[in-house]
């Protein structure tokens, strides 16, 4: 058998080339846009964006997935409430506060507070709230159960507030040693740039 020509040899390695490349671009293509960096934000950005835990399923569930399906939503879990003034509650509602000088983000944006034990007091004053904020409740099974679920433990001095997309996915969590205004900015960044 004789050995291939230089010519044939450069033809095969002429052929393989464009075949790699055939498939680099193909690949490449196909998978433009799944690969974007995680934007930059100051919190604890969850990319790709996680599922929510299983919650506890039932009709009394304080936190459904369906109630927060098709818009984003800004979760506070406050395993103190009652015990003394709610920090975790004026944490959340200084982010509402800094936040509503943009009426289109507040739109798509719910602030939810789940405690432990919710107090009539409290509950009157945040429905007195605009339409944005809510107040959930549970049975003490469901509520622990739901605090297990995102590692809130009793003894935590003062719960993260955690970043809920409209598909049911955790993009972010933002802890307690950050600051409101940082906070406000990193939500309206992972908000805007997100689809």
């Amino acid at each position: 058998m004789r050995p291939p020509s230089s010519r044939q040899r450069r033809l095969v390695i002429l052929t393989l080339t464009l075949l790699a490349f055939g498939i680099a671009f193909y690949g490449g293509s196909r998978y433009k846009g799944r690969s974007q960096p995680a934007p930059t934000i100051s919190g604890v950005a969850i990319y790709p964006p996680s599922p929510l835990p299983d919650l506890p399923d039932s009709d009394d569930t304080p936190l459904r997935r369906e109630g927060l399906s098709g818009h984003w939503s800004l979760l506070m879990l406050d395993p103190h409430a009652g015990e003394t003034r709610s920090l975790a509650l004026v944490r959340l509602l200084q982010v509402h506060n800094h936040l509503a000088s943009d009426p289109e983000l507040q739109k798509r944006l719910a602030y939810l507070y789940l405690p432990r034990r919710l107090e009539q007091a409290v509950q009157e004053a945040i429905d007195g709230l605009d339409g944005n904020v809510h107040a959930l409740t549970g049975n003490t099974q469901q509520l622990d159960e739901t605090f297990r679920l995102f590692g809130v433990e009793a003894d935590t001095d003062s719960a993260a507030l955690y970043l809920i997309g409209p598909q049911t996915r955790l993009h972010a969590l933002f802890t307690p040693d950050q600051d409101i205004a940082t906070i406000a900015g990193d939500i309206t960044t992972l908000i805007t740039t997100e689809p």
